[in-house]
């Protein structure tokens, strides 16, 4: 089963609680055995009582910790991913800046060659004007590639970070549970000191 940190608190008091009160019948039972027992019951108590909510605190403290660091872990995600949304449309504008810039030389040069009376479109000028739009084509589709190799890289860290969060988030609960068995235990031996303590066995 698993508690929220704001549960487990609770429940730790309510323990804490009942363990006062059952310690307090205990002691009162053992008023007529000699004072050192009944102090020596106190001392059970009141160190029970202190190790309990030490052991409470260090466990808020811990999931405390580790809820930051996954809000922390979160956040980077956030920012990763608007990292990649942005790497998306900087690649695009990038190709199409591109393929726009050699559009215009491709056709500066053809107005070149039609000026100086240069058949463009047949023979060496032909084949030139090809091999410049293939070699064009080539370098804006190389690109289109960097763009979506640093997209998938971002989008990467996006995964990481989030699966980084999730990670923490999974430890703030487990310190919340690992509080509460640790508290519970020392719950249970205090009582048993203290039970030993009134009978006259410690």
């Amino acid at each position: 089963m698993i508690l929220a940190c704001e549960n487990i608190e609770q429940e730790m008091h309510r323990r804490c609680h009942c363990l006062t009160a059952s310690a307090m019948v205990l002691m009162g039972a053992s008023q007529a055995a000699a004072g050192g027992a009944a102090i020596a019951a106190n001392i059970a108590l009141v160190g029970t009582v202190m190790s309990t909510v030490g052991t409470i605190q260090q466990g808020k403290a811990a999931a405390g910790q580790a809820r930051f660091q996954s809000q922390v872990a979160n956040n980077n995600a956030i920012v990763a991913q608007q990292q990649a949304d942005r790497a998306v449309q900087q690649a695009k504008v990038d190709e199409d800046d591109f393929r726009r810039q050699q559009s215009r030389l491709l056709a500066s040069r053809r107005a070149v060659l039609g000026n100086s009376g240069v058949e463009a479109a047949a023979g060496s000028p032909l084949l030139v004007s090809e091999d410049f739009a293939g070699e064009s084509e080539l370098n804006a589709l190389r690109i289109r590639n960097q763009g979506a190799v640093n997209v998938n890289r971002l989008e990467q860290n996006v995964l990481n970070q989030q699966a980084q969060s999730g990670l923490f988030a999974n430890q703030a609960q487990t310190a919340g549970r690992n509080a509460f068995f640790r508290a519970g235990s020392t719950l249970l031996s205090g009582a048993g000191t203290i039970s030993n303590i009134a009978r006259g066995r410690a």
